[in-house]
């Protein structure tokens, strides 16, 4: 309400971080201050958009930040106009990025409705009715810090109280949140909503809640995000430290390097506790600028997850046994390690002293990350995996990460050494690599995803999709528009390593092919203590929309037929022998 009226300087502030290439999401909760000199109030009174009491009249009061509050009755029609209309009257004061939807389920300070005082009031139902719900595992009375059952929603049915709709509040607010972005603001929402219900995450993500600075609730946590990855809101996160209790510093380490692998990250603390930012600390600061930057190295990677999921569904955060459902000693490691994404395996620390862990691997080829090191075969002649123990001691400030065989990864090393990149936004402006994995059968895939990030329209995307087969490699632009053109200077390749590759040590000619057949001579360079070979071109970086092909080959150089059938956007070429190529192709 304050900000409403005033702003309090907000704007300067936001623009301040604008300019810094970040973002400003302020927390919105629903209750609207009961006050006849508050238009936001009357406004909402006037056009009979609030919740009404068990009369179908009045609108029911509880008790919020502002005091005595009401809330948007989101089944009247009214009810997304009113809303929308408050959110623009906001973004006038302060130009935000994203909402943050506290408080929805809705919460009231007191229990039931409580006008005339603050008391609990549970006269609505009787104590038995409780014990006689389908399901009530704790017995409490359903009113408990939120508002009375007996709310009536709009439409004069008998079935329109709030006990039949308590729970669709916050797919109601999200959706009306979400039109504000997509119509008023013609940009894709950032909403991150405290309740959710099945269909929230279309509109919005969340957050897991106030959690308790301990080893529990580190460990809590994994599951907890596995959760609502099946429930179809992938982009989630803890409060990383703790928001109840005093964090201690190794707790406080090990939960930034788990957290810089949330979908969603976030350090959150509580009123009163002692500070958990990681400047309090040089051993915290060192862990989680390390944490952080690891994260940002593989910027590219995570954002292809996130467009992946939000296209096709699927989970970014999710158990190893997903991706290995044969494996039954999966079964027993659900949630001390996962999955990020389809490439990378993540074992945190769990436990306070930890110096070594044991973590099983599923049967496959493993190597660490980012020294690409490789860790684990795999074993034709068997089912099982392995466990492996990894060295994990605080002092060494390390992550667990690793990578599997079959994996082609978009990658930039530049976050790691350059202190100068303190935003996401930083990374536009340099080159990726593509770190080619064979599996055990010379196979790999991979993605690569590039939009204009909050844009509504469907076909200002490339979704580039990269299959390694037969020593060959293959990418398609399977979704998107070939005219569409990307900025970013990310879309260009300065290196691509092919790991494993001893089969490849007396390569003697490298070349890639750009749309109009022009053949690009490439540097390269086999590296014998890693077995991998290391592309490069000799001038300047390959850009991704302007590439069909890359070859090396044992064999010298030589002339290479290429067809281009401009008619159906396709590209085809001649195979040689003892060569591998990459080769992108246009689908229409």
């Amino acid at each position: 309400r304050c900000v409403q009226e005033t702003g309090y300087g907000l704007d300067s502030f936001i623009k301040e971080l604008h300019n810094k290439h970040k973002h400003f999401v302020p927390i919105i909760d629903p209750g609207i201050a009961v006050d006849p000199n508050f238009r936001i109030y009357t406004e909402g009174l006037n056009n009979g958009v609030f919740l009404k009491g068990p009369d179908g009249k009045i609108p029911i009061e509880g008790v919020t930040w502002p005091g005595y509050s009401v809330w948007v009755d989101f089944l009247n029609p009214n009810g997304d106009e009113y809303w929308e209309d408050c959110l623009v009257q906001l973004y006038t004061t302060i130009s935000f990025d994203g909402l943050w939807l506290d408080m929805n389920q809705p919460s009231n300070f007191c229990d039931g409705e409580c006008s005339d005082e603050l008391h609990y009031n549970y006269y609505y139902f009787p104590l038995d009715f409780y014990n006689n719900l389908y399901y009530n595992p704790t017995h409490r009375p359903l009113e408990d810090s939120t508002i009375s059952m007996q709310a009536v929603h709009y439409g004069g049915n008998a079935n329109n109280n709030e006990f039949n709709y308590h729970n669709l509040f916050s797919l109601y607010q999200t959706n009306s949140t979400a039109k504000f972005f997509n119509q008023k603001l013609n940009k894709r929402p950032l909403i991150v909503s405290s309740a959710t219900f099945p269909g929230v995450g279309r509109y919005a993500s969340h957050w897991l809640g106030e959690n308790y600075a301990s080893w529990r609730y580190l460990e809590y946590s994994i599951p907890g995000i596995f959760n609502f990855g099946m429930f179809g809101i992938p982009f989630v996160g803890a409060d990383i430290c703790g928001t109840r209790g005093n964090a201690t510093i190794a707790l406080c380490s090990r939960w930034m390097q788990l957290g810089a692998f949330y979908p969603f990250m976030r350090n959150h603390n509580g009123a009163g506790n002692l500070p958990q930012e990681p400047y309090i600390d040089p051993k915290l600061k060192s862990v989680s600028d390390k944490a952080i930057r690891l994260r940002y190295s593989l910027a590219r990677y995570i954002y292809t997850q996130y467009m992946q999921t939000s296209l096709k569904g699927g989970m970014i955060f999710k158990p190893v046994l997903f991706d290995y459902p044969d494996d039954p000693l999966l079964y027993s490691n659900l949630d001390t390690t996962f999955m990020f994404g389809n490439a990378i395996k993540v074992t945190p620390v769990l436990e306070d002293h930890t110096s070594t862990l044991i973590s099983y691997f599923p049967n496959s080829d493993w190597y660490e990350f980012p020294s690409l090191k490789k860790v684990m075969s795999y074993n034709p002649n068997s089912k099982e995996g392995k466990n492996l123990t990894l060295v994990c001691g605080l002092e060494n400030e390390n992550i667990n990460v690793h990578l599997k065989g079959g994996v082609i990864l978009p990658y930039q090393s530049a976050p790691l050494a350059d202190t100068s990149i303190t935003a996401i936004t930083k990374l536009k402006s340099l080159p990726i690599s593509l770190i080619v994995i064979p599996d055990h059968d010379e196979k790999a895939n991979g993605k690569v995803f590039y939009d204009e990030e909050q844009s509504l329209e469907k076909l200002t995307y490339h979704d580039y999709s990269l299959t390694l087969a037969n020593s060959e490699i293959i990418v398609k632009l399977m979704g998107g528009n070939p005219q569409y053109k990307y900025m970013g200077l990310d879309r260009k390749i300065s290196q691509i390593t092919v790991i494993n590759a001893k089969k490849y040590k007396d390569t003697l000619c490298a070349k890639a092919f750009n749309l109009r057949g022009q053949a690009i001579e490439l540097n390269f360079k086999y590296e014998a203590a890693d077995e991998k070979l290391v592309l490069t071109a000799k001038s300047g970086n390959l850009d991704i929309e302007d590439l069909t092909k890359v070859i090396w080959s044992n064999s010298k150089c030589q002339s290479h037929i290429y067809h281009i059938n401009t008619k159906s956007v396709s590209y085809t070429h001649l195979t040689l022998p003892t060569k591998a190529q990459v080769q992108i192709s246009v689908v229409a």
